[in-house]
Order: C-alpha cells, then sequence, then structure tokens
C-alpha cells in the first residue's frame, strides 16, 4: 500500500526519483493504476506518447521494508521500556503506602506478642501458687495446659515475624500424641479417642509439630458428631487422623487462608498447620467424604530419627 500511494503521487510529474521508468507500448490485460508484482513492483500510467511503467526491484522493494521494519520494531521496543518503566514507577509509588501500613502492623504485632509476656508470667506464677494450695488438680492442670498453647502460639507467630529457622528437637512420637490426646480427652469429654501410634523417634521443632497436631485434633474434635470417633494411627512413617465428623465439601481449598466451611472460626488454622508442615519438612495431605469424616495424613519420612 506505502509504494502504490507512492507510485500514485509520482506519476503525476514523473520527477520522483526513487522509481524507475521506461515507456510501455502495448498493456495487455493489465490494468491502469493497479499495483503488479512480477521481478519488479511496478504499475502503469497513461502518457502521452502510449502508457508509462513506473517501477521498483523487489529486492530493493524487500530491503527497503526489512529497514522499514527494523525501525518500527525498534520504536515498538522504545516504546514498551518506557511503558514498562512508567508502569514500575507507578506500582512502587502505589504500593508504597500498602508496605508502610505493612510495616506499622507487623509492628504492632510485635508489641502485642511482647505486652503477652506480663500477662503470661502472672498466669504461671498464679498457676503454681494454686496448685501448691490445692495439690493436683484435674482444673488448674487445664489451665496448664491452656497456658502453654498460648505459649506455643506466640512462639509461632515470633517464627512468622522473624522467619527465623525452626530449631529441632528429637522427640518421642507415641509420647507427644498421647500428652495431645489426653488434653483433648478432657475437652472433648463424648468423643472416642482410639490410639496406635508406635514409640519411634522424629526430629523437629517440638512446639511447632505440637501445633500441627493441636489445630488437626482439635477441628476433629469441633466437627464430629456426638459420641464421634477420633482416630490416630502410624503405619510405615504415616501418621493419620482419621475422625468421623461432618467431613470437608472443598478439600481444595481447604488450606487457603480465610478459608471456612461454615461460620465458626477465622479459617487461619489449617493454613497455619500448612505453612508449619512446610516449614518442617512433613508432608501433609488429606482425603474427606462430606457427611461422613476426613482424614489427615502426616508424611514423617523426612523427620524420623
Amino acid at each position: 500500500m506505502y509504494v502504490g500511494n507512492s507510485m500514485m503521487q509520482c506519476h503525476l510529474d514523473f520527477k520522483c526519483k526513487k522509481f524507475k521508468s521506461k515507456i510501455v507500448a502495448d498493456i495487455s490485460t493489465h490494468k491502469l493504476h493497479t499495483l503488479y508484482e512480477d521481478r519488479d513492483i511496478y504499475m502503469l500510467f497513461r502518457a502521452k506518447d502510449g502508457y508509462i511503467k513506473l517501477f521498483f526491484s523487489l529486492d530493493e522493494y524487500n530491503k527497503h521494508r526489512f529497514k522499514i521494519t527494523k525501525h518500527a520494531a525498534v520504536e515498538y521496543g522504545m516504546y514498551v521500556l518506557l511503558l514498562m518503566l512508567i508502569s514500575i514507577l507507578f506500582s512502587l509509588y502505589a504500593i508504597r503506602p500498602l508496605k508502610k501500613a505493612l510495616k506499622i502492623n507487623e509492628e504492632f504485632v510485635k508489641d502485642i506478642l511482647h505486652d503477652f509476656n506480663t500477662p503470661i508470667s502472672s498466669l504461671k506464677i498464679n498457676y503454681k501458687i494454686l496448685k501448691k494450695h490445692f495439690g493436683e488438680n484435674e482444673a488448674i492442670d487445664r489451665s496448664e495446659d491452656a497456658i502453654k498453647n498460648i505459649l506455643s502460639l506466640q512462639n509461632n507467630l515470633h517464627f512468622f515475624l522473624n522467619q527465623s529457622e525452626l530449631q529441632k528437637q528429637t522427640i518421642n512420637l507415641k509420647e507427644i500424641v498421647q500428652e495431645r490426646v489426653l488434653y483433648f480427652k478432657s475437652i472433648f469429654a463424648d468423643i472416642n479417642f482410639e490410639v496406635d501410634v508406635k514409640n519411634i523417634k522424629i526430629s523437629t521443632n517440638t512446639s511447632a509439630f505440637v501445633r500441627v497436631l493441636d489445630n488437626i485434633i482439635s477441628n476433629a474434635g469441633k466437627y464430629n458428631k456426638k459420641g464421634g470417633r477420633i482416630k490416630i494411627k502410624l503405619q510405615d512413617s504415616i501418621l493419620s487422623i482419621e475422625d468421623s465428623g461432618v467431613g470437608i465439601k472443598n478439600v481444595d481449598k481447604i488450606f487457603q487462608r480465610h478459608y471456612k466451611e461454615n461460620e465458626r472460626g477465622l479459617g487461619i488454622g489449617l493454613h497455619v498447620v500448612k505453612k508449619l508442615c512446610d516449614e518442617l519438612h512433613i508432608n501433609i495431605s488429606l482425603t474427606s467424604v462430606y457427611g461422613e469424616g476426613s482424614t489427615f495424613f502426616l508424611d514423617l519420612n523426612n523427620v524420623r530419627g
């Protein structure tokens, strides 16, 4: 189209130098003012002595087209780079308030965690006083377990904020599971707990691993049926926690932050479980039948002692 327009302008005085010309006596079946491509790019026009053929070498035309294309590509690339630069600068400008807000939020959470130390210390002191005064008492023991859970949560939050590496210890899996089951039996008195776990050693962070167990067992109790069961079993290196509860509709979404299938809770418990398992190198998976129950699987192959 560009060559055709140039030839149309050129034939008005035939003084342009970009095209060659010659007289043609017979144009045969060719039409005037029509662009043709053969060995040359050409167009025919009427003149005093017959017809004039304006033509352009096909090789020159291809070179000219390549030059134009290259120039256009360079300009396009410059425009794209300019747009990218503008986009990056705009993004940095746009997220600046968000980064500031996140920093303020992080500092606020750290301050809150620090302020927890005083009431927690007070609770621990009063617990010791109560235990000394009343002796062994089931209610006081439950309060001690609650304090330990708060401390565990505090440690996990510190980990997520500081992104520090979790320290590992060698622990007895059976003892940890039995300890947590004993604690939850006092909370879910109508649930039947079955434990089939061998004495094996695992190398992991005790606090984080207990947090994983507590979240899963707690959910299994909260969303179970009246008189239901929770079965914890170790087979090979797979620890399974099975319940006879309400089941899960969307298994693929259950580890997403803030996802929940009912009004209870905040939808972050299992998200925390997944993050902790990733940090502990424990692969977590589950199966569920809605209305019948769920089973969580913890692959302990990477942490066995």
